[in-house]
This record gives structure tokens, C-alpha cells and sequence, in this order.
């Protein structure tokens, strides 16, 4: 993956940087708040990741437009909003979501890793993803992963694992912790049952209400299926009315284009308002794209986009219909009885159980107690033969991040034992540094990725000249493409100048506190153009 041109603007302000070699690039200023992190930050956004601007920089104003290539092969991503625009040699495709653009991602570009998450296997986030091969210059800690939250450090170790090969995955602390969990509610369950128990033995009346159900043990499994069928069926039908809803919406649009194609051909369609023979499709919400359709060709192209969606609607929709279907047949099948009435039902809820019953629950409890006890013993030891695999890659990752760091660092004694540090161990200045160079090019040499190396501000933490020439020329060893930025005092202007394998950006005369301008509004819009999107 090769970034080419990276941009961002509006009607009124743009920036174009188009300047990238596909080896070592150093975007450099004479002074900080040039739009460097800016420019990095972009790249990343426009791709998936969580915004990381600059706290006086209004992101939310502007389009975001990345040109990269991949495998010989061209593409173009805009991101507005929530809202993908892609442009490949297929076509164009409209995205609304992290969802259904990583799905795109793993489909036709390369394939994202694929992780266990609550229990369910997950295609990763952009957001944990670019970890592999990214470092900010803010909100760094080393003993764990960047913006923490919905993911954690065990994830992207996991992440390291699957990206590199089939190996099982231990349960991480917080499964753990629902395991736990839940053998604890287990046990409540199994104390209040036989709290139950002394009730039945005492109650005549409750007893003998239910003593006219033929078979009991039958009758209470049934209403326990019958709710779980139906809470499936509620769960099934609000999922089918979201999508219904969408199918709704994209029919009108769809019918609203094709209107637009036998209207133009008897005659040639324009604003009645300002006589213009533009026209436009919009996106949804307040920060969107917009479409020139003016064209046949163009026209086309966003039909078929919104058929392929329309069409994969509609694949879901039956899905859905089916498993409705089937539910109802099976729920229809627990009510054939003749013991399944109002009043047995409602005595069933008020929790009127036989003891034979309440004692059989308990059986079924401890064994389900047992058995996770068990699942969680062996969960955690996981088998032999992953564990041996999970120790030898971490083992021989930690082995390369150790070479590099002393490649870097000579003098240094300490090794890396994991690829976070412990937490509360203190490490700054240019040991931080080292720590992420080394992570970013092992992950690199590991793993073999494709994405380009980037690190924003590489050497903020006082970096000295001679690590600074090591860790530049393991970088311009490197395969990938590389983006660093950096902040160069007076003393240094030029110092990158006589590097052949370096491709540097100045930045120094950049306005402060200014990287957009109207200059590059009319080259952005016609960047833009090229997707059909109007500004």
C-alpha cells in the first residue's frame, strides 16, 4: 500500500499534499503547528480511525480524500462524515458506516485481521488496526494500547496473532471475568430455587392448582420455550423492519434516478430557479457528499451502487422472513396442547413449580456450574499444543524487538519482555521512542504487512543525532513506505538534504496555526470531481 496524494477541505479552504515517494518520506518544519499532524491525522481518518486532530482543529467541516495504491491497483477513499465514497476499477461505492466499509476493505483491497470480541469472532476496527503500524504524537503509553476503550491490549495481541496465523486464542481477562460472572448469578439462581423448594413443600393450594397438568416437567419446558421463541421472533422482526426501512428509503432514491434518465431522454432537464442543467444527488445528514448526475455515466454508476445495496437488502430480508417463518411454525407447534391455557400459563409465571421440577433445576444447575468452572480452567490454560504456538511467536516478536532496540540503542542493557511494558514501569524520553521504532518495524518484518509506516513526530522525546541516523536507515530498509514528521531547530534546516534515501516535505513555510488556504479550493474540488462530488 502506497499513499500517493492526501487532501482535505471545503468550499472555502483546502490543502493538497502529493509530494510521497513510496520509500522514506520526513514531512519537517522549523517550528510546531505547521500541519503535520494534520496531514497524518487525515491519512488515517479518511481510512476508519477515531479522530485524533488537533483540539483547535473543526474536523467535522471538511471532505477527506486519500489516493493510495495497492497490488498495481488504484483507489480512491472520501470520507465525509460517517460516509465512504470509494473509486477502484470497478466503480464507485458508497459506504454509510465503519461496518460496511471494512467489509469492502477485506473484500476487494486486503484482508483485515480477525479477532475474538465478546465471544464472537469480529473483523477489527480501523481504530485498533492502524496500531500495527502507527504511533501519534499524543496520548502515548507505552504499557498499553492507544485510545483504550471498546478494545484492549489483549486485543492487539490477538490481532498480532491472527494477522500472522491460525492460532487458538486464549480467553482474554475480560471474558474471563463474564465467565466468572455468570457461575456467580448460576449460584444465586441455585440458592433461590431452593428457597422455592420449602415453598411448594408447604403450599397445598399450589400444588393442587397445578395438579391437573397432565405432564408437568413437559408443560413448564414448553412455556420456557414458548417465551424464548417469542422474544426470538420480536428480535428477528425489529431487525427486518431496520432494514426494511433502508430498502424504503434507497427504492426512492433509486426511483427518483432512474425518473431523472427517462425524463433527460425527450428533453433536457434544469433548476427552474437558476436555470442550471446540474444536477445533484446528496447524501444523508448535515456533513455529507454530494453527486454531479448531470451525466448518463454517472447516473449509472450510483444505480448500480444503490442495486448492489438494494440487492444485499433484500438477501438479508429473507434471511430474516425464513428464520420469522420457521419460529412461527415452531412456536405455533408448543401452543398444540391442551394444558397450554391462559390460566396455566399465568399460574406458571407467578412461579408455580412442582419440587420434582425445582429438584431437577438443581441438577441442571450444578451441572452448568460445573462445566463452566471446568471451561474456565481449561479456557485459561488453553491446550497445550496453542499455547506452546502463542509462546514461540511472542517469544521470537520480543527476540526481534530486542535486536532492533539495540541496533538503535547500543549502549542499552534493559530487554523488552512483552510488546507493552508493564504497568507503573516509568519510561520516557527517547527510551519511548525506541520502544514504538522497534514495535513499528518488528511488527513490520513479523507480520509482513503492507501498510505504510507512519509516526508522528519520531523525535519529540529528544531522539540523539547518532540513534536518530540508526533508526532512519532501519526505516529506509524497510519495504514499506514510511511517513515520519518532525520538528527541526534552527541549527538543523537542511540536515536531511544530503540523504538520497530520504524524500523530504518542508513545511516551514506554512503558515502557523494555518495549513488550509483558498489556493488549493479549485484543485480539491476538481479531486473531488473525479468521484462525481459536488462542493
Amino acid at each position: 500500500m502506497i499513499i500517493k496524494k492526501v487532501a482535505l477541505g471545503n468550499s472555502e479552504e483546502a490543502f493538497i499534499e502529493d509530494s510521497f515517494s513510496e520509500g522514506l518520506n520526513i514531512i519537517a518544519s522549523d517550528d510546531n503547528n505547521k500541519g503535520k499532524t494534520i496531514i497524518i491525522q487525515s491519512i488515517l481518518y479518511t481510512i476508519g480511525n477515531r479522530p485524533i486532530f488537533p483540539s483547535s482543529f473543526e474536523y467535522k467541516e471538511y471532505y477527506y480524500y486519500l489516493e493510495f495504491m495497492h497490488n498495481s491497483d488504484l483507489y480512491i477513499v472520501v470520507r465525509v462524515g460517517d460516509s465512504y465514497i470509494v473509486k477502484s476499477g470497478d466503480g464507485i461505492r458508497i459506504f454509510d458506516g465503519m461496518s460496511e466499509f471494512k467489509r469492502f476493505w477485506t473484500n476487494k483491497i486486503f484482508p483485515l485481521p480477525n479477532i475474538v470480541v465478546n465471544e464472537s469472532l469480529k473483523i477489527v476496527d480501523m481504530e485498533l488496526f492502524v496500531q500495527l503500524f502507527f504511533v501519534g504524537q499524543d496520548g502515548k503509553d507505552t504499557s498499553t494500547i492507544f485510545n483504550p476503550g471498546f478494545y484492549h491490549k489483549e486485543d492487539f495481541r490477538n490481532m498480532l496473532l491472527s494477522y500472522s496465523g491460525d492460532f487458538s486464542i486464549e480467553m482474554n481477562s475480560d471474558e474471563i471475568r463474564k465467565k466468572k460472572q455468570k457461575i456467580k448469578t448460576l449460584k444465586n439462581k441455585r440458592d433461590e430455587q431452593l428457597k422455592l423448594s420449602d415453598f411448594y413443600k408447604s403450599s397445598a393450594t399450589a400444588t393442587e392448582y397445578l395438579s391437573h397438568i397432565k405432564d408437568q416437567d413437559s408443560f413448564h419446558k414448553r412455556i420456557e420455550d414458548m417465551d424464548e421463541v417469542t422474544g426470538k421472533i420480536a428480535e428477528v422482526r425489529k431487525k427486518r423492519t431496520h432494514l426494511a426501512t433502508r430498502k424504503s428509503l434507497w427504492n426512492t432514491t433509486l426511483k427518483e434516478l432512474r425518473s431523472l434518465n427517462r425524463n433527460i431522454e425527450v428533453g433536457e432537464l434544469r433548476c427552474m430557479d437558476c436555470n442550471s442543467s446540474n444536477i445533484t444527488f446528496k447524501g444523508k445528514g448535515k456533513n455529507t457528499y454530494s453527486f454531479d448526475i448531470s451525466t448518463p455515466e454517472m447516473r449509472s454508476q450510483i444505480i448500480f451502487s444503490i442495486e448492489e445495496k438494494i440487492a444485499d437488502i433484500n438477501e438479508e430480508i429473507s434471511r430474516y422472513d425464513y428464520e420469522i417463518a420457521k419460529l412461527q411454525i415452531e412456536l405455533q407447534t408448543l401452543m398444540d396442547d391442551d394444558d397450554v391455557t391462559i390460566e396455566n400459563i399465568m399460574a406458571y409465571k407467578q412461579g408455580f413449580h412442582s419440587v420434582e421440577e425445582i429438584e431437577k433445576t438443581l441438577v441442571e444447575l450444578d451441572t452448568e456450574i460445573t462445566q463452566l468452572s471446568d471451561g474456565l480452567k481449561a479456557g485459561i490454560k488453553s491446550s497445550d499444543e496453542a499455547k506452546e504456538k502463542r509462546e514461540q511467536f511472542f517469544s521470537q516478536f520480543i527476540v526481534l524487538m530486542n535486536t532492533k532496540k539495540h541496533i538503535i540503542d547500543i549502549e542499552g542493557t534493559d530487554d523488552y519482555e512483552d510488546v507493552f511494558t508493564k504497568r507503573g514501569t516509568t519510561i520516557s524520553g527517547s527510551e519511548e521512542t525506541v520502544f514504538y521504532v522497534a514495535r513499528l518495524i518488528s511488527t513490520a518484518e513479523m507480520i509482513k504487512h503492507e501498510c505504510p509506516i507512519i509516526m508522528d513526530s519520531f523525535r519529540a522525546e529528544d531522539l540523539s543525532t547518532d540513534k536518530e541516523e540508526r533508526v532512519l536507515t532501519m526505516f529506509a530498509e524497510l519495504s514499506n513506505q514510511c511517513i515520519l514528521t518532525t520538528t527541526l531547530k534552527s541549527e538543523e534546516v537542511g540536515k536531511y538534504s544530503e540523504r538520497s534515501d530520504i524524500n523530504l516535505i518542508d513545511y516551514s513555510n506554512h503558515m502557523s496555526f494555518k495549513l488550509l488556504s483558498e489556493a488549493y479550493v479549485f484543485e480539491f474540488k476538481m479531486l473531488l470531481e473525479t468521484l462525481h462530488i459536488n462542493i
